[in-house]
């Protein structure tokens, strides 16, 4: 299969759940630091900032952009990023932790004509049952709010190279099935909320020289191993480099837990960094089984390789 071949990616974590200035820089890139002027800001959401670099041209783009835009735009400020040079821009799946701050920072940064690109079928409501049985609205970004400001939607049904060695994947396929996705997170349907199938998720991967496979999940709804997997299928490549976004294990049972660092063991990554909705039983349990692999993410790290 012809795949693209990068010769570097830099990765820029400019929206997650938590922050530390006091963590010592990974192995392969650097962290943000707090100092008396600088402060960053952390939220239960996800954005990227990255940069793609093939034969001296580099192409950016941004990935999920959390809930609040402030927080977004605050931060890509701090650390010296301009979304003005962006060639597209990136929707994971259909929540508002992702798409959340995406008009706002449309507004603030003045940016038109860039395409949008999402999942076919993002465009609905969703919803999240709580413990007390009570539905909450999630919302939905309004397709015709987007439009208004400018940009170029592109809803995708099949995989896609969006920009040179920046793939986006087409529906994730359900290789291990003990992975679905939970039911108490719902879409609206026909006759109401109905369990959703997060059919519109894409994942990221790219291909960096002499380096290997690189897979981005804004969530992972319908599993991480099935996101590394699917993009293994897609690349024609198993060196697995890094796995980095949320894997979406908040909650899940020891069982599943177990399976899923079973199974991501066995595909040898160099690195895995867990974010956003992966939990913190998650973390720590990735953390010993991983060792030196495991990446502890923080606000405003940037992830460099090649």
């Amino acid at each position: 299969m012809d795949l693209t071949v990068l010769d570097a990616l830099k990765i820029t974590v400019v929206v997650d759940n938590y922050y530390d200035a006091l963590v010592p820089d990974p192995p392969i890139g650097k962290r943000a630091r707090t100092t008396p002027s600088r402060s960053f800001f952390a939220e239960h959401g996800f954005s990227l900032f990255l940069e793609a670099s093939r034969k001296d041209k580099v192409h950016r783009f941004v990935f999920d952009f959390g809930v609040d835009p402030q927080v977004l735009c605050h931060n890509l400020k701090l650390l010296d990023l301009n979304p003005r040079g962006a060639s597209a821009l990136v929707l994971s799946h259909g929540h508002f932790d992702h798409y959340g701050g995406l008009l706002g920072f449309l507004d603030a940064t003045g940016i038109t004509d860039i395409p949008l690109y999402v999942g076919k079928g993002f465009f609905r409501r969703r919803f999240s049952r709580r413990l007390d049985g009570k539905l909450l609205d999630l919302g939905l970004l309004e397709k015709e709010e987007a439009i208004k400001r400018g940009i170029r939607l592109i809803e995708i049904e099949s995989p896609l190279e969006f920009l040179p060695g920046c793939h986006l994947t087409g529906k994730i396929e359900p290789f291990k099935p003990y992975e679905s996705p939970s039911p108490d997170l719902l879409i609206e349907g026909e006759s109401g909320p109905c369990p959703d199938p997060f059919e519109e998720e894409r994942a990221l991967y790219f291909y960096v020289k002499d380096k290997g496979l690189i897979v981005i999940s804004g969530c992972a709804h319908r599993g991480i191993l099935n996101t590394v997997l699917e993009s293994i299928r897609l690349s024609g490549r198993d060196d697995l480099y890094m796995v980095l976004g949320g894997f979406h294990l908040i909650g899940a049972d020891d069982l599943r837990l177990q399976k899923t660092l079973w199974d991501l063991k066995s595909l040898s990554p160099k690195y895995i960094v867990p974010c956003h909705c992966t939990g913190f039983e998650a973390k720590e349990a990735f953390s010993q089984a991983f060792g030196a692999a495991f990446i502890l993410n923080t606000v405003g790290t940037t992830y460099i390789v090649g």
